[in-house]
């Protein structure tokens, strides 16, 4: 059976219809998501429902116990589903969704995202215990294209965009690991006890025996706000690191005018593959996790998805989930690793994988940037031998530094839960610039060399209290976006 420990790279695709007077198709796949066959169908009143087939490898849903049979989960992989229209030739505009009369197919549940009376997206996930490939024909997300100010879908453009995500359910989880790691959290006064997130409330932080208290990397202050994302509640978390093809498709869809400016031009430095001819930009290694990529374009990019960033305990949560603390630990549960020392296979293909064929890590430079996100997955993988986090995401430790808020200064304590609103124009819904304490980065990059192995641990904040982390764009950084479950 196909749990959160197995898996391929799944990446995000996306499938255009242009409706003028007759449908013309154009589809790209790669990988296993893909989406095929675009249609506008029942167009009336003001909606229509934009149709297509979907399909995925090694999709899930699966439950078990932990911690001794104490604690159960439930868990699934999902894809979060959105639009982009655009009319008679001009810019690309987010589709707004209706919150029901959705089409779901192949054992499907698409359930919409309620973003303040709007609806940016949908989740489509099992709607029952399953493992494998996933294939759903005739699907369909209700678009209301009245709320964009449209009075019929002629000269229309529409754009379906697909993104792997995976379901971290709520529950309690512990932030710390009582090791050795850099500014660790713990429970004061014993930097060996982990503290233990109970609930979405405020956390007191200070001297006081029980309070949350950290051992470096930041002013000490308080409490952690209740708006705050703990990581108790249910989010959705990318499988993935956020690639070069899904960079690649968004700098596609911008104004041509600002497109530019979030443009990495790296092409072949430290592995990085995104290129731009005539305007259009395509990477040559669309599965590989996308590097260069400085604060204010990955804020950009999830604000264009409708995600946001995640939280530095939602980290914790998303690598460690319900189980009792490893001293030391990586993503994958224990304090032992298998660096990649190589590749085989075409490269670029998104079909290398690793050399030797039981690591579990980029940890080295002698592949001198970030490798293809999930490289050490395959059907048969335990979690240990994937690399992969207590849920299933993919490269939580190693290949890039995965961006987060921190909680040591209070720019990133005034963060709160608040989502991308799919225009990529406007301002961003988180407040603090990126160059500023709120952003910190964890999970460790390939550049750290085994010397700095501590940086890959689960709980360590070496960068935690960094002032200019992501104000300029790095050949180690990248980042996933997360969105609270509906």
């Amino acid at each position: 059976m196909i749990s959160p420990d197995y898996g391929e790279v799944m990446m995000k695709m996306y499938a255009v219809a242009c409706l003028c007077a007759v449908a013309l198709i154009t589809t790209v796949s790669a990988n296993n998501l893909v989406i095929t066959n675009v249609s506008l169908e029942n167009v009336t009143n003001g909606a229509a429902d934009i149709q297509f087939d979907m399909s995925w490898d090694n999709s899930w849903r699966t439950s078990w116990t932990d911690n001794g049979g104490s604690v159960g989960v439930t868990n699934w992989d999902a894809v979060w589903v959105f639009a982009k229209y655009r009319q008679s030739g001009g810019l690309w505009k987010h589709a707004q969704l209706t919150v029901s009369n959705h089409t779901a197919t192949g054992g499907t549940i698409i359930e919409t995202s309620n973003d303040g009376g709007s609806h940016l997206g949908a989740f489509v996930y099992p709607a029952a215990e399953s493992s494998g490939t996933r294939t759903c024909n005739d699907m369909a997300i209700k678009w209301n294209y009245s709320v964009g100010g449209l009075g019929g879908t002629n000269e229309v453009d529409i754009v379906i965009m697909g993104i792997e995500m995976v379901y971290i359910p709520e529950g309690s989880f512990s932030l710390g690991s009582g090791g050795t790691e850099v500014s660790r959290f713990y429970r004061y006064p014993d930097t060996s006890d982990s503290f233990v997130i109970t609930n979405e409330g405020e956390i007191a932080v200070g001297t006081v025996t029980g309070q949350l208290y950290y051992t470096s990397g930041g002013d000490f202050g308080g409490p952690i706000p209740a708006a705050f994302p703990k990581g108790y509640g249910a989010i959705y978390c990318m499988k993935y690191e956020i690639t070069e093809g899904q960079y690649a498709d968004f700098l596609n869809l911008l104004d041509p005018g600002i497109a530019n400016g979030y443009y990495p031009n790296k092409y072949d430095n430290s592995r990085h593959k995104i290129r731009e001819t005539n305007g259009v930009y395509q990477s040559d290694a669309p599965d590989r996790a996308c590097n260069y990529l400085s604060g204010v374009w990955i804020l950009t990019y999830f604000d264009w998805c409708g995600l946001r960033p995640m939280s530095e305990f939602e980290f914790e949560k998303i690598c460690r989930g319900v189980k009792s603390p490893w001293i030391d630990e990586f993503a994958w549960g224990n304090s032992s690793y298998v660096e990649l020392t190589g590749e085989s296979g075409v490269e670029g293909s998104g079909s290398e994988t690793a050399l030797p064929t039981n690591a579990n890590v980029h940890v080295t430079t002698t592949i001198s940037g970030p490798v293809r996100t999930g490289i050490f997955a395959d059907a048969a993988s335990s979690r240990v031998e994937a690399g992969a986090g207590y849920y299933g995401n993919m490269d939580l430790s190693g290949n890039l530094r995965e961006m987060a808020v921190a909680i040591g200064r209070p720019e990133g304590r005034a963060f709160i839960d608040e989502y991308g609103d799919g225009d990529e124009y406007s301002a961003y819904p988180w407040y603090t610039p990126v160059s500023g304490r709120a952003y910190t980065s964890r999970g460790g990059a390939w550049s750290d060399t085994p010397s700095n192995i501590q940086r890959f641990r689960t709980s360590d904040r070496t960068y935690s209290d960094a002032s200019v982390l992501y104000a300029g764009s790095s050949s180690e950084r990248g980042a996933r976006g997360v969105r609270t479950a509906p």
